[in-house]
């Protein structure tokens, strides 16, 4: 299981040329013993000098009712301290020993005081933050195929249709030439079977 240390570590590790240096301090928010082991940790955009902070509370706690309902107080207190519009930008990072799948998801689905992520009982760091606004950056040639839904599918054509492979890129150009439907079809057509023959 995660410690809170170690989920300090892999928020620097992975907000590095991002944001700017997290700043990690206890003393920021002046609380009575919780009874919870936690850690603040807040991170502002490198790149955008208006931008607010994102607050991450990172707690440690053992699966049980009491020790959950003090975590929530906390974020509720730490809420309660933080300027507007800094309020939006909440996050409790929950560590929680021994917690079933059910309960965790149903945490994370209460959005009371802040968005809770709660950390599954055998997730590696990074994993765990690949489910936050942490997420890693995907690579160019992943998100092209994401973001060209008419590039995905005639890569779906072709895997499915091994004929047409040789047709897809005339096609992905007579689909987006701006031509009309009949127009675009006769293309189709005529690259598909004419070639052909």
């Amino acid at each position: 299981m995660m410690t809170t240390q170690g989920m300090i570590e892999a928020i620097i590790k992975r907000a590095e040329g991002r944001y700017e240096t997290p700043v990690i301090d206890q003393d920021l928010f002046d609380f009575p013993d919780s009874g919870i082991d936690f850690k603040i940790c807040r991170l502002k955009r490198s790149n955008s000098p208006s931008a607010g902070f994102r607050t991450i509370l990172i707690v440690d706690l053992p699966f049980n009712s009491l020790s959950i309902q003090a975590a929530f107080r906390l974020a509720a207190d730490v809420r309660d301290i933080l300027p507007e519009p800094q309020t939006a930008d909440l996050y409790m990072f929950m560590l929680i020993r021994k917690i079933p799948l059910e309960d965790a998801a149903r945490i994370e689905t209460d959005d009371r005081f802040c968005r809770k992520v709660v950390a599954r009982e055998f997730e590696e760091a990074d994993d765990f933050l690949d489910r936050t606004f942490l997420s890693a950056p995907s690579s160019a040639a992943s998100s092209e195929s994401l973001n060209d839904p008419l590039l995905a599918a005639l890569a779906s054509l072709g895997d499915a249709h091994p004929w047409t492979v040789n047709h897809l890129d005339s096609w992905r150009n007579s689909l987006l030439s701006g031509k009309n439907g009949s127009e675009i079809a006769d293309n189709l057509s005529k690259e598909a079977f004419d070639s052909e023959a």
